[in-house]
């Protein structure tokens, strides 16, 4: 479905056919998308834990960690795991700590992290422990994969697992912090909904102040991209913002561009120019990559010579200016923007609410109080999107709490609140769509580095970008080689084994066969460390396997 109020008024209107108008621009209008965002829970041990415990269990899961950060301490740079089971994926051990107790941070690299105390002090009555003894925060990537109750179901036999391992028993379970989020593109301009004085005429809340944060757009415009009302440590912290352009600028959760696309919140013509922005990791480039896709896709000879003329301009300059965006504005649609209402809520708040028994879950045992708490998902939404945030119809009643919803409000009530999960299929390709965006992301940044190292070597040059890109390999030592491989080591334990089992591209990696020719003896070599070490040997003077021009060794595809 096409949506004519940004695309009546540019270019490519006339220019595209119905077939490729509707390929490119489609999309769902004022659509939203439900999920739990961030889910904490903390678990209750039976063992004590305070600082004069005699349990043997307790004292042994001390000793061994304590000998495990002797060692991570003493040797910076070093990775420690914990094998917890033959079966089992193991969990690295991290040097972080987290609040005032938990010390022990182990971590399923990026799906969820398991953080323990070593000790926790007495209850003031001076009968068992004051807190709880974990506590396991499950990272957005998995609850978007898989949803909210499979994520904790996955990541509650991995602590289970950890824990039968040291002999230790759960108590019980509980919510520690649940992020309830809707993303949607129902605003074709979030900054002339979102203005301060209608932001305060429609809001209902206990809230005394809200922050409001603007950026600039040119010289004469503006968005509102990031409204807060509460503290992060409160009861309840309420954000409204621009889920997409986080998105750009964070650089981590490139799957969100997949999961929009898959569910009409954005169009190809978006998510064409949110991926160009990513790989860019700049929120302005969004301009240069709408100037990009004219280019690409546009008819008229002049007006593509005029951008990229002015493509080069921003390459050249790094700024983004008015004639720019009048220009990309002409051309081609206003992008769909994606906006996140959500809502942080604490232990602090959630152990006041009343449960309602909608199903028997006494057969999940310690963890009964988890699954009673997803049964109450809309009854808890109900609650937060009316009693504690809402927005109403300006001046429709001289009692402002009395007011009808508005419009956008009565939208994001209907939206449904159903456990997001992927589809096998789908799951594969957000995926290997998450780490094939990431890769090239990290590619941009590495050739911008090599060209960088280039200039601070050789100074001001004009050499071609294949001999920046190959000069960090040439000029490899032995120690850079040592140094390198105990960094992959420690980056190999921080990627998910699901994630990276196999090459993601491996027709592209199979024609990537490189060897080394050394030009003044026409020698061979497999590697550009053992080129590099033969030249040192054979010109002692110069660079070792260079001639100071860089042309002594050259790569052969």
């Amino acid at each position: 479905m096409l949506d004519e109020r940004p695309f009546n008024s540019c270019l490519v209107q006339d220019e595209l056919s119905i077939e490729n108008r509707e390929y490119w621009f489609s999309c769902k209008q004022k659509k939203f998308l439900h999920n739990i965002d961030t889910f904490y829970y903390s678990v209750k041990l039976q063992q004590d834990f305070t600082s004069d415990s005699t349990d043997p269990a307790v004292l042994a899961f001390r000793k061994y960690f304590d000998t495990q950060y002797e060692v991570l301490e003493g040797t910076p740079g070093l990775t420690r795991q914990l094998h917890y089971s033959a079966d089992a994926d193991p969990l690295n051990i991290l040097p972080y700590t987290y609040g005032k107790y938990y010390n022990v941070w182990l971590e399923y690299p990026e799906f969820f992290d398991i953080i323990l105390a070593r000790k926790v002090p007495k209850a003031p009555d001076g009968i068992g422990s004051l807190t709880c003894e974990g506590i396991v925060q499950i990272r957005s990537f998995y609850l978007w994969l898989y949803g909210v109750e499979e994520a904790f179901r996955r990541s509650y036999e991995v602590l289970k697992g950890v824990l039968q391992h040291f002999s230790l028993t759960i108590d019980f379970v509980q919510e520690n912090r649940v992020d309830y989020c809707w993303h949607t593109n129902y605003f074709a301009n979030p900054a002339r909904f979102f203005t301060l004085e209608n932001f305060y005429k429609m809001r209902v809340d206990r809230y005394k102040d809200a922050n409001f944060h603007t950026a600039k757009v040119g010289s004469e415009d503006y968005e509102v991209d990031y409204i807060a009302l509460g503290r992060r440590s409160g009861k309840c912290f309420i954000r409204i913002y621009l889920k997409s352009k986080e998105v750009i600028q964070e650089g981590y959760k490139a799957f969100f561009l997949r999961t929009w696309l898959f569910h009409g919140l954005i169009n190809r013509y978006d998510l064409y120019v949110y991926e160009s922005a990513y790989r860019k990791a700049s929120w302005e480039y969004i301009t240069v990559a709408r100037l990009e896709f004219y280019v690409e896709y546009g008819v008229d000879g002049q007006v593509k010579a005029q951008c990229e003329d002015m493509v080069r301009q921003y390459h050249e300059s790094g700024r983004v200016s008015d004639p720019m965006l009048r220009l990309a504005d002409a051309l081609t649609p206003q992008l769909n923007l994606v906006v996140n209402v959500e809502y942080q809520t604490m232990r602090r708040s959630t152990k006041s609410y009343c449960l309602v028994p909608i199903k028997d879950n006494s057969r999940y045992g310690e963890a009964q109080r988890i699954y009673d708490y997803f049964n109450n998902h809309k009854i808890i939404i109900d609650y937060l999107t009316h009693d504690t945030f809402r927005l109403v119809e300006k001046n429709s009643d001289v009692n402002k709490s009395r007011r009808d919803y508005c419009p956008f409000w009565a939208a994001l009530r209907r939206c449904r609140q159903v456990d997001l999960t992927a589809m096998p299929d789908e799951l594969k390709l957000r995926r290997e769509y998450n780490r094939r965006m990431n890769g090239e992301r990290v590619k941009e940044q590495m050739i911008n580095k090599a060209v960088t190292y280039g200039i601070y070597l050789k100074g001001i040059n004009e050499d071609s970008i294949e001999d920046d890109c190959m000069l960090p390999i040439m000029m490899l030592n032995d120690n850079d080689v040592k140094r390198a491989k105990r960094y992959k080591r420690k980056r190999l334990q921080q990627f998910s084994p699901d994630e990276f089992a196999s090459a993601a591209a491996p027709d592209v990696l199979n024609d990537f066969d490189v060897q080394f020719i050394e030009r003044s003896t026409g020698c061979i070599y497999d590697t550009p460390v053992q080129a590099q070490r033969q030249g040192g040997k054979e010109n002692d003077s110069e660079n070792e396997g260079s001639d100071g021009d860089g042309n002594d060794t050259l790569p052969c595809t």
